[in-house]
């Protein structure tokens, strides 16, 4: 069976098998139960318990590609977290506090550490792994590449701090939740300081990563024709909503603990926050759907990254399309996830198969990650998409309890094509104009995911008629 096609141009550099068929990750019955599997995934670090990105298996550790995220990491951490709330709810607090500890307070161009980020990746200095990458990226840890963990944390933050105030006084590393918070809030405005009024992955390492949201290979942002979008000016659909959804949570906190510490007002967080749903529409949306994000073009101009993608999902797990005056966007986010070119058997496709670069063994380009369905069926059910949202989650159930594992993500193409890829293959495209130097198309994932995990729980929880549903 063919896991791979190459585009015009493209050349193998790197083909590897890393599974082999009758590895037990294919066989179902070697699954752990949830309740195990949430035990697998927890750890601690810097004396806090939490959820790791993954987690892998002895018979897998030495597989190439494995073995690569068992560490703090901070959106993938947070939103473990979120969806194991009801099964650990002390997760989201000592997540919340093992990032304050670390929480940025300098510039540092090669972490990229800046005052009030959230760390992205948080690993110990004799961390194999980290030793790797500061020698081949000369990266420096904790690394703060991503712009939505602060906005993440800030949500999460309101979340506790709505159920119990005093948890704002919590002092970690000698400085409270509360300061913290507006430290973030001060970091996120400083992002909004952009020609799009949006906050952009802008990179300080020009060896750091590129799309610093959850979609972070080099080819995740693609135009309708498949050119790669800018890495200097792109806006992600669902950062924009995070940030939403961050200003509204920082509204919250002011107003359960007072203090003019707050940079800006009530009234005028407000202003901004309808400024960003305002931009979301005129940047993102074109005609009848939503494109992936927006970035600028050679002439400074702004416009959408237009291809139909999962990450508008996210738009309805948040309250930045809350409203009336908002349902023809939420009805046409609604119609999209469910059409044929994003849903697929194993859930919600990454991006459209009608677009001409889908791979359905694509890291972000074609394949369906389990938490990212989860969170856009989240949503779905929030405004009474009863079909839609199950829809979703069925298919995102039944891909989990056909293999041995709590994969990343799956292939979009199942049954056609393998639950997961057995192979890694890297190419390159020397005659394409911005094209990557090295892109890895195709490669086995992660095989006990923390967010899988999670997703798993979510779906378990509410999908009618299942156990403890």
């Amino acid at each position: 069976m063919m896991e791979y096609t190459l585009f015009p141009g493209e050349v193998i550099i790197n083909e590897e098998r890393v599974l082999e068929n009758n590895d037990p990750i294919f066989d179902p019955a070697q699954r752990p139960d949830l309740a195990a599997a949430i035990k697998m995934i927890i750890g601690t670090q810097g004396g806090f318990n939490i959820p790791f990105a993954s987690v892998t298996t002895d018979r897998h550790k030495s597989l190439p590609g494995q073995n690569l995220f068992e560490c703090l990491f901070g959106r993938d951490s947070l939103l473990v977290a979120d969806l194991l709330r009801h099964e650990l709810p002390e997760l989201q607090l000592e997540v919340v506090k093992a990032l304050a500890f670390v929480q940025g307070q300098k510039i540092d161009l090669l972490s990229e550490e800046e005052p009030g980020r959230m760390a992205h990746e948080v690993r110990e200095a004799d961390d194999p792994v980290a030793q790797k990458i500061m020698a081949d990226a000369n990266w420096k840890f904790p690394y703060y590449g991503a712009v939505d963990t602060t906005l993440i944390w800030l949500k999460t933050l309101r979340e506790l701090a709505e159920k119990d105030p005093s948890v704002l006084d919590i002092e970690v590393n000698g400085q409270a939740l509360k300061l913290r918070a507006v430290n973030a809030l001060k970091w996120t405005l400083s992002r909004l300081r952009t020609p799009s009024g949006l906050i952009e992955s802008k990179r300080s390492n020009p060896r750091g990563i590129t799309n610093q949201v959850w979609k972070d290979s080099g080819d995740s942002y693609l135009h309708a024709d498949g050119r790669i979008a800018s890495n200097t000016s792109t806006a992600s659909i669902e950062t924009v909503s995070e940030t939403y959804d961050a200003l509204k949570a920082t509204i919250a906190l002011a107003r359960l603990s007072p203090d003019q510490a707050w940079p800006l007002q009530e009234a005028e967080l407000l202003t901004i926050c309808q400024s960003l749903q305002e931009k979301l529409i005129k940047y993102i949306w074109v005609e009848d759907h939503f494109a992936i994000g927006t970035d600028r073009n050679e002439s400074g101009q702004q416009q959408p990254i237009d291809s139909q993608a999962s990450n508008q999902g996210r738009l309805l797990d948040s309250e930045i399309l809350d409203g009336d005056e908002f349902k023809k966007y939420r009805d046409a986010i609604a119609f999209a996830l469910v059409g044929p070119g994003l849903l697929g058997e194993t859930g919600l496709r990454t991006l459209s198969s009608a677009h001409p670069k889908y791979r359905a063994g694509g890291y972000q380009t074609g394949s369906a990650w389990p938490m990212d369905g989860v969170f856009a069926a989240r949503g779905l059910k929030k405004f009474g998409y009863e079909e839609e949202w199950v829809a979703i989650a069925s298919r995102i159930k039944t891909a989990i309890e056909s293999i041995g594992g709590y994969p990343e993500y799956f292939r979009g193409d199942w049954p056609e094509g393998p639950l997961i890829s057995h192979f890694i293959v890297d190419v390159t495209n020397p005659d394409q104009v911005n094209a990557l130097a090295s892109n890895r198309i195709i490669q086995p994932p992660q095989l006990i995911q923390g967010w899988t995990v999670g997703a798993y729980a979510w779906v378990m929880g509410n999908l009618p008629n299942q156990p403890g549903g």
